[in-house]
């Protein structure tokens, strides 16, 4: 049987290798406050554990262990930080000693580790600024036109927290990490964070750091090759939902940046908004889950349009889980055929999610080059590159699937695959 691995949403990341994993003792929680010291066994070590180019030493200079840690299934979690990043920003990561070696062993840290240079260029000046909206407090708003697959913004994380400690630590024990996290960012970006929504009031600076986080947080990947993280952002979290936004997102592992990107053309004093979740699931769930998940009412366009035209939204929707359903069956009894790839291209369209067209190009494509006509295959696979590329970044598997169709369709493993034999 022909299968493919689509992979349009996912980050495959590959754990940075690391020759320090065994420098780190078992010993409970470390007292040191600078990485290159915590639970090293001695200086010799320090020393043996050079990979042929730079010192453990060089590598953790700007990393600093902050306040006491929390254990957890028997793992010790602490606050690190990097008072240096992005030209003196900061950056504060919630995770072990072993996994923030392989975090602080990235290039994006190697390059900015003594000197305070950032992997962001300066924004000046950025294209939005701040407003207040009735009912749904502050938001941005685009000062110019901003033309689709136009960088509106790239901001690195104020505070990281591996996924472990969102899902398994208890709430107090979070916020006490979360406090030393956002202690240790500079003022200014200490200053952001602290100005971010926590929907409802908070009673300690404890627990209104805890609420901002869980409240502003976006997954962003296993950025240590194992456990995912959550990240916050603090113009990034500025951006308000709508569920048919006018920008995409994406987290470059590389810059360790998350990049914000306009999907359509934007006028100036128009909302900059982006979606929170899937946003092709019908009206009644997407009002369920924000309400339930996010505090609030959904009032875009979308949810508050008149009955019949919520209906036909629907409707739609309904018609793409459908159309995923038959045209990512590979088998010789699926019902996909070229014509039903297309009907997916225009209804993506037609309901506004033009941040992941890539994924109804792929599938166009897949469908074209298996009824052989190379063509139309290299066509759809040429707009899910261009597409993939700015919203999703270019390091992404199914984008070198349509590098090789377009270089070698009689080829690729799918020449002609729905034709029957």
């Amino acid at each position: 049987m022909f299968s493919f691995v689509v992979g349009l949403g996912v980050v495959q990341l590959v754990a940075a290798t690391s020759a320090y994993h065994d420098i780190f003792s078992t010993s409970p929680i470390c007292t040191a406050t600078r990485v290159a010291d915590m639970c090293l066994r001695t200086q010799s070590t320090l020393e043996e554990a050079r990979d042929g180019s730079d010192s453990l030493l060089f590598r953790y200079e700007s990393w600093m262990q902050v306040g006491a840690c929390q254990n957890l299934n028997g793992d010790n979690f602490c606050a690190f930080s990097n008072p240096f990043f992005n030209r003196g920003q900061g950056i504060s990561v919630i995770t072990t000693p072993e996994s923030i070696a392989k975090i602080a062993s990235r290039t994006v840290f190697k390059n900015a580790v003594i000197t305070e240079n950032s992997p962001i260029p300066p924004e000046s000046p950025v294209p939005y600024h701040v407003a207040e909206f009735p009912g749904k407090g502050f938001g941005l708003v685009a000062t110019r036109s901003l033309r689709d697959g136009e960088l509106v913004m790239s901001r690195t994380p104020a505070v990281m927290a591996n996924a472990k400690t969102v899902n398994g630590l208890g709430k107090y024990h979070l916020a006490d990490l979360l406090r030393n996290g956002v202690e240790s960012l500079s003022s200014e970006h200490k200053s952001q964070y602290l100005n971010l929504s926590t929907h409802d009031e908070a009673a300690t600076y404890e627990e209104k750091v805890y609420k901002i986080f869980k409240t502003n947080s976006f997954r962003t990947g296993a950025h240590d090759g194992e456990s995912d993280f959550h990240s916050t952002f603090t113009e990034v979290s500025r951006l308000n939902h709508d569920c048919r936004p006018n920008c995409a997102y994406y987290f470059d592992h590389t810059t360790f940046a998350h990049k914000v990107i306009a999907v359509r053309d934007i006028a100036p004093g128009e909302e900059l908004t982006i979606s929170y979740y899937d946003p092709l699931q019908p009206s009644s769930e997407r009002r369920q889950r924000l309400s339930r998940d996010w505090g609030f009412a959904c009032s875009c366009r979308s949810c508050t349009a008149g009955t019949q035209q919520i209906a036909e939204s629907d409707k739609r929707i309904e018609e793409v889980h459908q159309l995923w359903k038959e045209l990512d069956d590979y088998t010789s009894n699926s019902k996909a055929t070229p014509e039903k790839a297309e009907r997916l291209v225009q209804l993506y369209k037609q309901e506004g999610i033009y941040g992941r067209l890539h994924e109804a190009y792929y599938r166009a494509a897949v469908e074209w080059i298996g009824v052989g006509n190379a063509g139309k295959a290299a066509e759809h696979a040429s707009r899910c590159i261009d597409r993939g590329r700015t919203f999703r970044g270019p390091d992404r598997p199914f984008i070198k699937n349509m590098e090789k169709l377009i270089v070698d369709p009689a080829g690729y493993p799918g020449w002609k695959f729905r034709l029957k034999s």
